[in-house]
């Protein structure tokens, strides 16, 4: 006899005693168990070579029905473990785990790991392009020139900066790095121990440079941490510049991890002292200058405020670095007063843009002039009428034993008043 034959013998037998298995197709309604289904000369035989009892799995099937099983069961054997792993940021110790973790989630499916469900998407940001239509302002010498695109790549908010879904929120921070008052301890709790667990091996921070790290429960994927000058007071010149750093090192860490959105607190602004106007001149030029070189690289730069004050001085400066357009001269009438116009310009203001009242030397009275005409001679005092009315003065010491910047630039408003406490 003939192999051929001797082989088609032994499958009529086997198909005789129902132990030639095939795997069932899934239906609806199938079920793990159902009724075995005989092959049929469709379906090739599997391991020819063996057979009998000893060829079926624990289960009672063969191979090709143990697979089956676990198909019709909902069970996909051949997915990674990795991604049925899921990690609570809430309860989780291992920064590691959990930073990789959230890289490898969607922006949809990184939302129900957010401390807060009232979060700002970028889109919702004005732009200071449509910010400023209406509020347009006439800047006799303007230092830069308009530039619609960079008006579409920089926002001025006032709210919450832990609330922002960006690429990346900047911490003002102590030297430290571990947290404190301010902004920078509003961050610390947002996010949640492990970006102070993750922030502890980077060995704290000089001043003017940055470092990055994992968002966590922010909606904000990053956060780069960066140190501001201390300076009471009139700043120098080399205090200016460490203010400047902390914006261009900011940057380029963007660049380096290829960010695409970021929103700046007032840096150093709180308790470090540096004078609200001042520093605006230094944050404007240095973005204005920054966006002019790499404006395809980014979609957005948010300079983000929490009180009015600050607003307010953001307000009267962006024009100047960013000018948006000119308004017509007024119609001829009354002339108004010049406490109403901006410097140079022929436009009457919104009262949130208004510079302050001039007063006539000498007499310590308000004083009016035409517009463009010649007037009294007039000095204009810069400054406020609280001497520290530009700076917050609560605060504690950090814990490298410099004090932590408690900024109220981006601060949530259920903060409790006075001192600030340590992490």
């Amino acid at each position: 006899m003939s192999l051929q034959s001797r082989l088609s013998g032994r499958l009529v037998q086997l198909r005789a005693a129902g132990q030639l298995l095939v795997p069932p197709r899934p239906r609806p309604g199938h079920l793990a168990g159902a009724t075995r289904t005989r092959s049929s000369t469709c379906c090739p035989p599997a391991f020819l070579g063996v057979f009998g009892r000893s060829a079926r799995t624990s289960a009672g099937v063969g191979a090709w029905g143990a697979a089956a099983v676990g198909r019709t069961a909902g069970v996909r054997t051949w997915a990674p473990l990795a991604m049925a792993a899921k990690v609570d940021l809430s309860t989780s110790t291992d920064w590691k785990e959990a930073k990789s973790f959230l890289k490898g989630l969607s922006d949809k499916q990184r939302e129900e790991h957010y401390f807060c469900k009232d979060f700002v998407r970028l889109k919702k940001i004005p732009t200071w392009k449509e910010m400023a239509k209406g509020v347009a302002v006439k800047v006799e010498e303007p230092r830069y020139k308009k530039d619609k695109q960079l008006n579409e790549k920089i926002s001025l908010f006032r709210g919450d900066i832990t609330k922002l879904e960006v690429d990346a929120i900047v911490n003002a921070a102590n030297s430290s790095l571990l947290g404190g008052g301010g902004v920078d301890g509003c961050i610390h709790r947002a996010a949640g121990p492990l970006l102070t667990d993750e922030c502890r091996t980077l060995q704290s921070c000089e001043t003017g440079k940055a470092k990055i790290t994992g968002g966590y429960r922010l909606p904000a994927k990053y956060v780069i941490h960066t140190v501001g000058p201390i300076a009471y007071g009139e700043p120098s010149a080399s205090q200016a510049a460490e203010l400047r750093s902390c914006y261009l090192s900011s940057l380029d860490l963007l660049l380096e991890h290829r960010l695409r959105s970021a929103a700046f607190p007032c840096i150093s602004t709180g308790v470090f002292g540096y004078p609200c106007e001042a520093a605006a001149e230094v944050v404007l030029a240095t973005l204005r200058e920054w966006l002019e070189q790499h404006k395809d690289k980014v979609d957005r730069l948010i300079i983000c405020v929490f009180r009015e004050k600050d607003e307010d001085i953001y307000r009267s400066r962006l024009p100047h670095y960013f000018p948006v357009g000119t308004c017509p001269a007024p119609p001829h009438g009354p002339p108004l007063p010049r406490s109403t116009l901006g410097a140079g310009s022929h436009c009457p203001l919104p009262s949130s843009l208004r510079l302050p009242q001039p007063t006539l030397t000498g007499t310590g009275k308000q004083g009016l002039a035409p517009c463009g005409g010649p007037g009294p001679r007039l000095t204009r005092s810069l400054t406020p009428a609280h001497p520290q009315a530009g700076r917050e003065t609560t605060g504690q010491p950090g814990r490298s034993g410099t004090p932590t910047d408690t900024s109220d630039s981006a601060l949530p408003s259920d903060l409790p008043s006075g001192p600030r406490s340590q992490l």
